[in-house]
């Protein structure tokens, strides 16, 4: 065996344990040049790795590959992801693969991979015909996801030598993290472009959602009482209407029982007073006319029976009272009951109602509520005070959704803002009002609010759920390919509609995660990588 033979070896086995010390192994398959001991193994492992990251047509691409050269077997590890859904990419498992190489005079050559290597990754092999410029491009066809990435402007070499002399010298600058696709693929994960946005100007604070003045409202036993079996029984979530009857109470003592008798007895006593009432005036008036009575005593007659009528009113609108809060059925005393109605159309809240059980005044037996709008109140901070007094609106996010809600002229309006700053918070309340016409959210939910100022600002942006904190700084992950990332510390600056302006750290189209930068920051924590590490 010749030395050059001998230290070719050497190097291929010192490429082979590098490759797979940083977790990209590529056991019994031809990637990254790796022949299967083929004639051509020591020169395939020569070859300079090659990579691209391109977005198009709703798909990511991360591609691994060996430099091209004529007659030279090249797989494309091609990682197809579904890009469609800005809140988590998805990964690719079903379809085909067409590689294309279509050279400068316009002719093209394919190569197609009919299936997945497994999920997400397809391994297309090229094998070119001729050396010089040439486009790639993939076409993926499936039934989850199909469309078309150019991967670029790529050289296709005459010999192994002629790419190894042209490979690029490394380049040396910011270290990068690794966070490869079989971890993406298992958590939800995005990236998006650093851009150019309109963002408002706004004021952070927290705040709560809360039911609207006059649409919440509480039933109280009116009287010590018992709850009849077989009476209404509301139950929680229940819809009502406005005046019905929701719940009876019984009186259970003398006193509540014999209320009733007595405004009847009072109303009856008043009817026969003012028809005492009418006959005197009546016997008055003839014995006026007789000149047997002077007409002092004739007023007095009429006197006596203007207040007997007033007083037959007063009993009227007393007893009808008293029949419009009472069945006038039941199992009490005198057969009297307290019907409690709602005051208002909504669902109910609260519900404490058990058939038969023995209540006291003022227990709450029921609460209603109107959920169709909302108010929501954000604590602002008094230095910040000054800056709302005219806020055209909020956005808001309350836990277990993913989504922010807006209020605005549009959608709600300013309710109020508080004249007096509270000593224990050293906040000003800030009330809006908004629809919720799905009842999904819920008074009582707290919320993260920003409230708009008024003020626009033209700036790079990044999205908000790109930021996390990082030993007290806020950070981004920047992509620097499909597998390596950049951390980077921001300064934020206004942040409007879930996204945050970068007064620096990122550039203007360059892509940041999105979703999962909580995730990524753990496993550069841990140094976490798949156990299988990254097989091809």
């Amino acid at each position: 065996m010749s030395r050059l033979h001998l230290l070719s070896l050497v190097l291929a086995s010192v490429l082979a344990v590098s490759c797979k010390e940083h977790g990209h192994d590529h056991e019994g398959e031809a990637a990254h040049g790796h022949d299967e001991g083929g004639a051509h193994g020591a020169a395939e492992a020569e070859r300079p790795d090659l990579s691209v990251t391109a977005y198009q047509d709703g798909l990511e691409l991360f591609m691994e590959y060996p430099a091209l050269v004529v007659g030279q077997p090249s797989p494309l590890v091609a990682h197809f992801t579904d890009a469609r859904a800005p809140d988590g990419f998805k990964v690719v498992t079903k379809g085909k693969v067409t590689a294309a190489l279509r050279y400068a005079d316009g002719t093209e050559e394919r190569f197609v991979a009919e299936k997945l290597l497994r999920d997400g990754i397809f391994k297309p092999e090229v094998r070119p015909t001729k050396s010089g410029q040439a486009t790639l491009t993939l076409r993926l066809e499936g039934e989850q996801v199909a469309g078309t990435v150019e991967a670029g402007k790529v050289t296709v070499y005459p010999t192994v030598a002629a790419a190894v002399s042209a490979a690029p010298p490394e380049a040396v600058g910011e270290s990068s993290v690794p966070f490869l696709k079989e971890q993406q693929w298992k958590t939800q994960y995005a990236t998006a472009p650093a851009e150019v946005r309109v963002l408002q100007g706004g004021v952070r604070a927290n705040g709560e959602l809360k039911p609207v003045a006059g649409q919440a409202a509480e039933l109280s036993a009116p009287v010590a009482g018992r709850i009849p079996v077989g009476g209404p029984v509301p139950h929680l979530g229940q819809v009502v209407k406005k005046g019905e009857v929701l719940v009876r109470v019984v009186p259970t003592t003398v006193a509540g029982a014999m209320d009733l008798a007595t405004v009847e007895m009072e109303a009856a006593r008043a009817r026969a007073e003012q028809g005492l009432a009418e006959r005197e005036v009546a016997r008055a008036e003839e014995m006026f006319s007789a000149k047997a009575i002077p007409e002092k005593q004739l007023d007095a007659a009429r006197v006596a029976r203007e207040m007997a009528i007033a007083r037959v009113s007063a009993t009227e609108r007393q007893l009808t009272l008293y029949r419009s809060t009472q069945s006038g059925s039941g199992g009490g005393v005198g057969g009297a009951a307290f019907e409690l109605r709602s005051p208002l159309d909504g669902v109910v809240s609260f519900a404490e109602v058990m058939p038969g059980a023995v209540v006291v005044a003022g227990t709450r037996l029921v609460s209603v509520i109107n959920p169709s709008r909302l108010w929501l109140e954000a604590k602002v901070y008094e230095a910040d005070a000054p800056k709302v007094e005219r806020s055209p609106g909020a956005a808001f996010t309350v836990a277990g959704f993913t989504r922010e809600f807006t209020v605005d002229e549009k959608s709600g309006r300013r309710v109020a803002v508080g004249s007096v700053v509270d000593s224990a918070t050293r906040t000003v309340p800030v009330l809006f009002e908004l629809p919720n016409p799905d009842g999904a959210l819920k008074p009582g939910m707290f919320a993260k609010v920003t409230l708009f100022t008024g003020e626009t600002v033209r700036a790079l942006a990044v999205p908000e759920a790109a930021v996390v904190d990082d030993n007290g700084r806020p950070t981004v992950f920047v992509m620097e390919g499909g597998e390596s990332f950049f951390k980077r510390v921001i300064r934020p600056g206004v942040r409007s509609g879930g996204w945050v302006q970068a007064l620096d750290g990122v550039k203007e189209g360059e892509r940041v995660v999105s979703r999962g930068a909580y995730e990524l920051k753990l496993s550069t924590a841990t140094g976490a990588i798949p156990e299988h590490g990254h097989q091809h």
